[in-house]
């Protein structure tokens, strides 16, 4: 697919979705007529996530091609700073994409959903050690992923589907233990958000008392709706007392491999192991994606504000990407072919 192509299909289907589900629930400003549409707004800011099969490397990067060579395409495209402001007045508008868009590609076969969590990095370990501060100052020192070892910045949970779908996401410093932020998900979803623990054990110490963490978690908008999928979780989330907790307090299900001092352990054979891991590769593969085809390990962003707008920008456009495919006939997660 070529460019001028890619931006037709892409203007139309979010124009119609803008028109269906976005234009009644935003806050319209006073001030004189926007000369550049909502539509517009979101169909560029989206086609600027893409890095593979683009001539643009960043959000710059498009607004500079737009205005260098695609007035034909979008003749009343404004100035970088200006359509920067309008993309961050849309960050729930993109929220609201992926979420639409995921809907039409869930499929009733999808009958799980496998949860996990990512760095997000703010910065380079040789940055942190250089200089005292950074923009994003509520980033904390965490450790994991898939390289291991330890990063400055924050952690992205999501819920990803058997089919490759992203359901719903949350950000968290990256300190924050992942059955934490797995329990602040599952109770946005009810519609409710908070952070509560199982119970202390009456044979416990009280020094092992479970205490909510003090930092970061956001974009609730973001986690999706309360679901009946049977979660699919790794070693990061197998204490049986947070899985009570879970099923207790909402009703959900998350399923991974007990610890070895767990007398259901024996229960587990080495096929069953491998059963959920294979079944689980489906999230390391859309976190793969959204890595290499549209660069959320580097969102160079200078807010919280910025990092959510980025972030559900390159969700939607992961959404429309899996869409585009199939409506053009072309295998579901070929996304980095996409443009050529």
């Amino acid at each position: 697919m070529d460019i001028e192509t890619f931006f037709t299909e892409l203007y139309v289907i979010v124009d119609e979705c803008y028109k269906a589900e976005i234009a009644g629930r935003l806050h319209k400003h006073g001030g004189a007529k926007a000369q550049l549409s909502d539509s517009e707004v979101l169909t560029i800011a989206l086609a600027g996530q893409w890095r593979v099969g683009v001539p643009w490397a960043s959000e710059r990067g498009v607004v500079r091609w737009v205005n260098e060579h695609g007035r034909g395409l979008f003749p009343k495209m404004i100035e970088r700073s200006a359509f920067n402001e309008r993309v961050r007045w849309l960050w729930g508008a993109f929220i609201i994409l992926h979420q639409v868009v995921g809907a039409w590609l869930t499929s009733s076969n999808d009958v799980y959903e496998c949860v996990d969590s990512v760095p997000l990095r703010a910065f380079s370990n040789g940055q942190a050690c250089r200089e005292e501060g950074h923009w994003l100052w509520e980033s904390q020192t965490g450790h994991g992923g898939t390289n291991g070892g330890f990063y400055h910045g924050d952690q992205v949970l999501a819920s990803v589907t058997a089919s490759g779908v992203v359901t719903g996401w949350l950000v968290g410093n990256a300190d924050i233990d992942e059955r934490w932020l797995l329990s602040a998900f599952l109770s946005a979803r009810t519609g409710h958000p908070q952070l509560t623990g199982p119970a202390r054990s009456p044979h416990q110490a009280r020094s092992r008392s479970v205490s909510p963490p003090i930092g970061h978690i956001g974009a609730f908008q973001a986690v999706g709706l309360s679901q009946t999928r049977l979660y699919l979780a790794d070693r990061g989330f197998n204490s049986g007392r947070w899985q009570q907790h879970w099923r207790d307090y909402y009703g959900c299900t998350v399923l991974s491999v007990p610890p070895h001092n767990d007398p259901h352990r024996a229960d587990w054979s080495r096929q069953d192991c491998l059963w959920l891991a294979s079944h689980r590769q489906i999230i390391d593969t859309t976190f793969g994606f959204l890595a290499e085809v549209f660069g959320w390990q580097k969102l160079l962003a200078h807010s919280r504000w910025g990092q959510f707008t980025r972030l559900a920008a390159k969700f939607a456009a992961y959404h429309l990407g899996l869409f585009l495919n199939r409506c053009g006939g072309r295998p579901f997660h070929a996304l980095a072919t996409l443009l050529c």
